[in-house]
Protein backbone atom coordinates (compact mmCIF):
# COMPACT_ATOMS: atom_id res chain seq x y z
CA UNK A 1 0.00 0.00 0.00
CA UNK A 2 0.78 3.45 -0.99
CA UNK A 3 1.29 5.44 2.62
CA UNK A 4 2.07 9.35 2.06
CA UNK A 5 1.97 11.57 5.30
CA UNK A 6 1.74 15.23 4.32
CA UNK A 7 2.63 14.70 1.05
CA UNK A 8 5.90 12.83 1.55
CA UNK A 9 5.88 8.79 1.00
CA UNK A 10 6.56 6.66 3.72
CA UNK A 11 7.83 2.77 3.80
CA UNK A 12 4.36 1.13 5.36
CA UNK A 13 6.79 -1.44 6.76
CA UNK A 14 7.87 0.82 9.21
CA UNK A 15 4.96 0.54 11.27
CA UNK A 16 4.60 -3.37 11.95
CA UNK A 17 0.93 -3.04 10.89
CA UNK A 18 -1.26 -5.28 9.71
CA UNK A 19 -4.82 -3.52 9.94
CA UNK A 20 -5.75 -0.36 8.94
CA UNK A 21 -6.83 0.49 12.46
CA UNK A 22 -3.36 -0.39 13.73
CA UNK A 23 -1.81 1.57 10.94
CA UNK A 24 -3.37 4.95 11.45
CA UNK A 25 -2.75 4.20 15.77
CA UNK A 26 0.71 4.53 14.86
CA UNK A 27 0.44 7.51 12.74
CA UNK A 28 -1.09 9.57 15.78
CA UNK A 29 1.72 8.01 18.10
CA UNK A 30 4.10 9.07 15.53
CA UNK A 31 2.73 13.06 14.79
CA UNK A 32 1.45 13.62 18.61
CA UNK A 33 2.26 15.84 20.37
CA UNK A 34 3.30 18.16 18.28
CA UNK A 35 0.63 17.46 15.24
CA UNK A 36 -2.75 15.75 14.72
CA UNK A 37 -4.54 13.86 12.02
CA UNK A 38 -7.10 16.43 10.39
CA UNK A 39 -7.92 13.77 7.00
CA UNK A 40 -7.29 10.76 5.51
CA UNK A 41 -8.42 9.41 1.88
CA UNK A 42 -7.92 6.12 1.39
CA UNK A 43 -8.08 4.72 -1.83
CA UNK A 44 -8.77 7.43 -3.04
CA UNK A 45 -12.07 8.04 -1.09
CA UNK A 46 -12.33 10.70 2.05
CA UNK A 47 -12.24 8.53 5.15
CA UNK A 48 -14.28 9.96 7.89
CA UNK A 49 -14.62 8.32 11.30
CA UNK A 50 -17.71 6.24 10.07
CA UNK A 51 -15.83 5.17 7.42
CA UNK A 52 -12.47 4.39 9.12
CA UNK A 53 -14.75 2.25 11.74
CA UNK A 54 -15.84 0.26 8.76
CA UNK A 55 -12.56 0.12 7.50
CA UNK A 56 -10.47 -0.69 10.36
CA UNK A 57 -10.42 -4.35 10.37
CA UNK A 58 -9.20 -4.01 6.60
CA UNK A 59 -5.42 -5.68 5.91
CA UNK A 60 -3.26 -3.06 4.52
CA UNK A 61 -2.00 -5.21 2.29
CA UNK A 62 -5.56 -5.91 0.78
CA UNK A 63 -5.74 -2.02 0.03
CA UNK A 64 -4.15 0.57 -2.69
CA UNK A 65 -3.61 3.88 -0.76
CA UNK A 66 -3.93 6.03 2.20
CA UNK A 67 -2.98 9.69 2.22
CA UNK A 68 -2.93 11.66 5.56
CA UNK A 69 -2.72 15.34 6.42
CA UNK A 70 -1.73 16.63 9.85
CA UNK A 71 -1.56 19.99 10.97
CA UNK A 72 0.21 21.74 13.97
CA UNK A 73 -1.34 21.87 17.08
CA UNK A 74 -1.10 25.14 18.11
CA UNK A 75 -1.76 26.63 14.37
CA UNK A 76 -5.26 25.10 15.00
CA UNK A 77 -6.01 26.34 18.20
CA UNK A 78 -5.11 29.83 17.00
CA UNK A 79 -7.05 29.28 13.61
CA UNK A 80 -9.45 28.42 16.40
CA UNK A 81 -9.45 30.68 18.65
CA UNK A 82 -9.03 33.79 15.90
CA UNK A 83 -12.59 32.44 14.22
CA UNK A 84 -14.15 32.39 17.97
CA UNK A 85 -12.83 35.89 18.37
CA UNK A 86 -13.90 36.88 15.48
CA UNK A 87 -17.48 35.52 15.95
CA UNK A 88 -18.47 36.16 19.99
CA UNK A 89 -19.14 40.04 19.34
CA UNK A 90 -22.31 39.10 16.47
CA UNK A 91 -23.13 36.26 19.00
CA UNK A 92 -23.25 38.47 21.92
CA UNK A 93 -25.56 41.42 19.52
CA UNK A 94 -27.82 38.57 18.36
CA UNK A 95 -28.17 37.85 22.32
CA UNK A 96 -29.00 41.44 23.22
CA UNK A 97 -30.97 41.82 19.79
CA UNK A 98 -33.44 39.03 21.06
CA UNK A 99 -34.02 40.49 24.74
CA UNK A 100 -35.50 43.77 22.77
CA UNK A 101 -37.59 41.23 20.45
CA UNK A 102 -38.79 39.62 23.57
CA UNK A 103 -39.65 43.22 25.26
CA UNK A 104 -41.40 44.09 22.41
CA UNK A 105 -45.23 43.50 21.04
CA UNK A 106 -44.50 40.52 18.91
CA UNK A 107 -42.73 37.77 20.82
CA UNK A 108 -42.89 35.44 17.92
CA UNK A 109 -40.45 37.50 16.70
CA UNK A 110 -37.97 36.59 19.53
CA UNK A 111 -39.01 32.99 18.92
CA UNK A 112 -37.65 32.96 15.51
CA UNK A 113 -34.66 34.46 16.87
CA UNK A 114 -33.91 32.45 19.20
CA UNK A 115 -33.69 29.69 16.84
CA UNK A 116 -31.28 31.07 14.98
CA UNK A 117 -28.89 32.16 18.39
CA UNK A 118 -29.15 28.69 19.85
CA UNK A 119 -27.67 27.42 16.60
CA UNK A 120 -25.03 29.92 16.59
CA UNK A 121 -24.36 29.28 20.65
CA UNK A 122 -23.62 25.80 19.94
CA UNK A 123 -21.16 26.90 16.91
CA UNK A 124 -19.64 28.68 19.52
CA UNK A 125 -19.16 25.71 22.43
CA UNK A 126 -18.10 22.94 19.64
CA UNK A 127 -15.31 25.60 19.20
CA UNK A 128 -14.36 25.62 22.37
CA UNK A 129 -14.44 21.68 22.54
CA UNK A 130 -11.95 21.63 19.63
CA UNK A 131 -9.69 23.78 20.77
CA UNK A 132 -9.77 21.66 24.14
CA UNK A 133 -8.79 18.68 22.35
CA UNK A 134 -6.36 20.57 20.14
CA UNK A 135 -4.47 21.33 23.79
CA UNK A 136 -5.18 18.01 25.52
CA UNK A 137 -1.36 17.35 25.25
CA UNK A 138 -0.47 21.05 26.72
CA UNK A 139 0.04 22.05 30.65
CA UNK A 140 -2.87 22.06 33.17
CA UNK A 141 -2.72 25.86 33.40
CA UNK A 142 -3.44 26.50 29.58
CA UNK A 143 -6.54 23.49 30.71
CA UNK A 144 -7.26 25.64 33.65
CA UNK A 145 -8.60 28.57 30.91
CA UNK A 146 -11.06 27.14 29.30
CA UNK A 147 -14.39 27.87 30.13
CA UNK A 148 -16.48 25.96 32.22
CA UNK A 149 -18.57 24.41 30.03
CA UNK A 150 -21.17 22.89 32.68
CA UNK A 151 -22.11 26.43 33.57
CA UNK A 152 -23.12 27.23 29.51
CA UNK A 153 -25.14 24.14 29.09
CA UNK A 154 -27.14 24.75 32.23
CA UNK A 155 -28.25 28.68 30.42
CA UNK A 156 -28.99 26.66 27.68
CA UNK A 157 -31.13 24.25 29.32
CA UNK A 158 -32.98 26.89 31.22
CA UNK A 159 -33.29 28.69 28.39
CA UNK A 160 -35.19 25.53 26.30
CA UNK A 161 -37.16 24.63 29.64
CA UNK A 162 -38.48 28.95 29.78
CA UNK A 163 -39.18 28.47 25.99
CA UNK A 164 -41.42 25.29 26.62
CA UNK A 165 -43.73 27.61 29.55
CA UNK A 166 -43.79 30.03 27.24
CA UNK A 167 -42.39 32.20 30.25
CA UNK A 168 -40.94 35.13 28.08
CA UNK A 169 -39.50 37.50 30.96
CA UNK A 170 -37.64 34.50 32.61
CA UNK A 171 -36.26 33.71 28.59
CA UNK A 172 -34.83 37.41 28.24
CA UNK A 173 -33.82 37.62 31.92
CA UNK A 174 -31.62 34.53 31.53
CA UNK A 175 -30.05 35.92 28.54
CA UNK A 176 -29.55 39.35 29.59
CA UNK A 177 -27.97 38.71 32.60
CA UNK A 178 -26.27 35.15 32.40
CA UNK A 179 -26.14 34.37 28.68
CA UNK A 180 -24.56 37.93 28.12
CA UNK A 181 -22.03 38.10 30.98
CA UNK A 182 -21.12 34.46 30.04
CA UNK A 183 -20.54 35.05 26.33
CA UNK A 184 -18.02 38.24 27.01
CA UNK A 185 -16.18 36.17 29.13
CA UNK A 186 -15.72 33.79 26.50
CA UNK A 187 -14.53 36.28 24.72
CA UNK A 188 -12.06 37.16 27.22
CA UNK A 189 -10.67 33.81 27.45
CA UNK A 190 -10.14 33.48 23.87
CA UNK A 191 -8.16 36.78 23.18
CA UNK A 192 -6.54 36.10 26.56
CA UNK A 193 -5.42 32.33 25.20
CA UNK A 194 -5.11 33.14 22.52
CA UNK A 195 -2.35 35.82 23.53
CA UNK A 196 -0.88 32.54 25.72
CA UNK A 197 -0.55 30.40 22.80
CA UNK A 198 1.82 32.99 20.83
CA UNK A 199 3.60 33.44 22.88
CA UNK A 200 4.60 29.76 23.40
CA UNK A 201 4.79 28.73 20.15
Amino acid sequence: MKLTLDGKEIDTAKFSAETLSDLIRKLESMVSPERVIISMILDGKPLDQKGEKASSAEKIDGLESLAVETRNVHELARNTLDSLIGYLPGLIDTVNDCVILFQGEDESQGHRHLEVLIDGLLIASSAWNGIAFFLASTSGKQEQMLPNMVEFNEILRSILQAQERSDTVLIYDIMEFKLVPLLESWLEKAIGFRNLIKSTA
